[in-house]
């Protein structure tokens, strides 16, 4: 189906006030024609309007206009994968080269003087799972992800990123159908036949193995309504105006629905496992009430070749993987047999160990 640019919450239309009869002659009827007038425009400026956009900035519907408060959610950067033939096996689920770079230029986008809302606080999903990458400084992907945006350094925010909620029930003690896909990764205790959560929506098989789409629709929630409240009471703060999310795919459309989006406005994380571009906007107003919500916008990092952005503006360097190279250079076992050694070289580590590397790149 056509995607939705933006939905409109809880705005009604003005009425038009029509006339059944001519007014009479005067003064009388000239006052009546000019708050008929009057009453047209209104109709024509006020009326619900869908925003389409495909990526910068966009003006908001008469609704939107009196949001003060806003949510933006975005899924963490491309990751690297058992394919990428990385040289570590804990790479696997922390970020490319490629989701490196997008965290980076998120500098652009939310960062100051960037084309959208400079955020005032930062969350990432905390996975609480043992078998996700963390890298050497203990961040999940999604942490990665606003790491650039959130330093303390030119473009950046200062800003400590939140890491403390998530999907998974031991985040917020949700007990768990024994059913679930999960029921096995987590506590006993939290497993309970009055049980209502199912991380990730899955049912039966083992973790991702042979799990399916629970019958409960709202299974897949768990802590992600814990989440949504955390950001809710951070957004009603004095001086926040502004929350930037890194999230989960799948999680992205539960926590989404927790923040108080229709169901049916959300659509499921069905796009392709490369979508990473898509960013949401749940626009609020000073009393939290949700006024409008965007899922047209894009941060317009996407693949080479794809809509909107020209080539200029896209991420030119390797589509996945740490710098993978040509098929053309010579196949060998490593770089090392590749690559001619001067015998005046130093030593395996010496260059390395200079830059606080270990000499094996």
């Amino acid at each position: 189906r056509t995607p939705r640019a933006g939905y409109m919450i809880g705005h009604v239309a003005p009425s038009v006030v029509t006339r059944t009869q001519p007014p009479r002659c005067g003064l009388v009827g000239a006052v009546g024609w000019a708050v008929a007038a009057a009453q047209l425009l209104a109709f024509l400026v006020l009326r619900p309007a869908f925003p389409h956009n495909e990526g910068r900035r966009l003006t908001l519907p008469a609704a939107a206009s009196r949001a003060t408060k806003r949510i933006y959610i975005i899924r963490h950067g491309e990751k690297a994968e058992p394919a990428d033939r990385s040289d570590y096996d804990y790479d696997h689920g922390c970020l490319s080269e490629k989701g490196w770079a997008r965290a980076y230029n998120l500098k652009s986008i939310f960062g100051k003087g960037g084309w959208l809302h400079t955020p005032d606080a930062l969350f990432s999903a905390n996975y609480h799972d043992p078998l996700e990458c963390r890298d050497a400084n203990g961040w999940y992907r999604t942490q990665q992800t606003l790491a650039a945006l959130a330093q303390a350094a030119p473009g950046g925010l200062g800003l400590t990123v939140g890491n403390s909620s998530g999907w998974m029930p031991q985040l917020c003690g949700a007990e768990v159908q024994p059913d679930a896909s999960f029921a096995r990764a987590v506590p006993g205790h939290l497993v309970s036949r009055q049980g209502l959560c199912a991380p990730y929506g899955l049912c039966g098989g083992d973790s991702w193995a042979g799990g399916r789409r629970c019958d409960d629709r709202f299974a897949g929630e768990c802590c992600n309504r814990a989440a949504a409240e955390s950001l809710l009471a951070k957004l009603s703060e004095s001086g926040v105006s502004t929350v930037l999310v890194a999230w989960e795919s799948v999680n992205t459309v539960w926590l989404t629905r927790a923040l108080g989006v229709p169901e049916d406005q959300v659509r499921d994380w069905d796009f392709t496992e490369a979508e990473y571009d898509r960013i949401y906007a749940l626009h609020f107003d000073e009393k939290l009430r949700l006024l409008l919500f965007e899922d047209g916008l894009r941060q317009g990092f996407d693949e080479l070749g794809s809509s909107p952005q020209p080539d200029s503006l896209r991420w030119q360097g390797p589509q996945n993987g740490c710098g993978r190279v040509h098929e053309s250079y010579p196949a060998a076992e490593s770089w090392r047999e590749a690559m001619p050694v001067s015998e005046d070289a130093p030593a395996d580590g010496a260059a390395g160990a200079r830059f606080g590397g270990t000499g094996a790149d």
